[in-house]
């Protein structure tokens, strides 16, 4: 009995090691190639067969038969590796079409697809050459890189112009600084980002516009956007913005109906700034408002607040007052709700992901690498997403 189980592995063990070994062994050494050995036999079979096809057709259409001139070299980077020294037919006479590959190309489509791919799961583009070389076993220049990526330009056109349902009972809006190089010089511009919670707890980043800064023409342009392309605001519930003047008035004028939340991460950030460094108990005592119970609680911790501070704290306790209103309308929604409406944090987080990004060359080189850029991270976050609702939002 002993004896047998010293022989007994668990199968799983046992399938696992020998699949890595084949993997390793067979596919690296063995297979792969002859693989590209095969590949670069029917590529050139192919390129054989079509001159052929040329020939055909002239003798039957009784034109000047095409002549051949030989062969040129050239390489293509496939998804098995680099396939060097295609022999590719050379006419006398008009240029030579040929299917296998397109001209002036040095990589296949399902290569460019996978750079595409590497990009938009957030590597960046000097990085996307070294991650596909791990892979194919080749190198990819910076240059081939940057052309595919600027492929995405089409994909960005659409992004900004799809359609939207008008599902959405919760808008957060915010923005992001960044540098870009604009006629040699670097510029600060804002980009404005639009996030949505659908009423079945589906968290999306709806689009982004790139702006000299948030002066409301800017966020009505991003607005009147969303609103025509089919967001028009039936179940919106909240708005939840900083204290942007020009956000909070294109807001009212595209979703007049929808009620205004005003982020309490920069409010608290206000008061802070308007109370000397010595009170910084001011500051976390306010905490107190928005982790109350309900609304009313809220109002009397506000005052219990303002009673302490008012003295020491005047134009902190100012600064909150003021706004006391539109930082409390959270309160009416659900309590499992309230704490991702009450900020603009859920951007603040997406942009994390950009400032990770563009730390690594410290600013954009220009306007539409901007785009690129952020259409990449983006839609990265939302596939991410895209299973995974927000727990107790769902209402059916």
């Amino acid at each position: 009995m002993e004896l047998s189980a010293v022989h007994e592995l668990p199968r799983k063990d046992i399938l696992t090691e020998w699949w890595s070994e084949v993997k390793e062994n067979f596919w690296e050494q063995d297979a792969r190639p002859h693989m590209k050995q095969l590949l670069k036999e029917l590529m050139h079979r192919t390129l054989v067969e079509e001159i052929e096809q040329m020939r055909r057709r002239d003798v039957v259409a009784e034109t000047p038969i095409v002549s051949r001139n030989g062969y040129y070299r050239r390489s293509l980077i496939t998804h098995l590796g680099t396939i060097p020294d295609i022999r590719v037919p050379r006419l006398r006479t008009g240029r030579f079409q040929t299917t296998v590959f397109r001209r002036y190309r040095r990589c296949e489509r399902l290569v460019e697809d996978l750079i595409r791919e590497v990009f938009l799961a957030g590597v960046s583009t000097r990085r996307v050459g070294a991650a596909i070389a791990a892979l194919l076993e080749t190198t990819i220049s910076s240059s081939s890189v940057s052309r595919i990526t600027r492929s995405l330009d089409a994909h960005v056109r659409r992004f900004h112009h799809r359609s939207l349902l008008d599902e959405y009972q919760y808008l957060i809006l915010d923005g992001i600084r960044l540098k870009v190089l604009y006629n040699g010089k670097y510029r600060t511009r804002t980009v404005l980002v639009a996030y949505g919670i659908t009423l079945f707890g589906q968290r999306v980043l709806l689009d982004f516009r790139q702006a000299k800064g948030e002066a409301q023409t800017a966020w009505e342009a991003l607005l009147n956007s969303l609103y025509q392309r089919g967001l028009l605001g039936a179940h919106l519930k909240l708005i939840v913005m900083d204290g942007s003047a020009g956000l909070r008035a294109a807001a009212e004028l595209v979703y007049p109906e929808a009620k205004i939340q005003r982020c309490w991460v920069h409010k608290l950030r206000n008061v802070a700034n308007a109370c000397p460094k010595k009170h910084h108990a001011c500051v976390r005592q306010a905490r107190t408002i928005y982790l109350a119970a309900n609304r009313v609680q809220a109002q009397a911790a506000f005052q219990r607040w303002k009673q302490a501070w008012c003295t020491r704290c005047p134009k902190a306790v100012a600064c909150l007052e003021q706004d006391l209103e539109d930082l409390l309308s959270f309160f009416a929604c659900p309590v499992a709700h309230r704490i991702k409406v009450r900020t603009t944090n859920a951007i603040e987080r997406s942009f994390r992901e950009v400032r990770r990004r563009t730390n690594v060359f410290s600013c954009f080189s220009n306007p539409a690498s901007t785009e690129r850029i952020i259409y990449a991270i983006l839609t990265h976050l939302n596939q991410g997403w895209k299973d995974a609702p927000l727990s107790g939002f769902t209402q059916f």
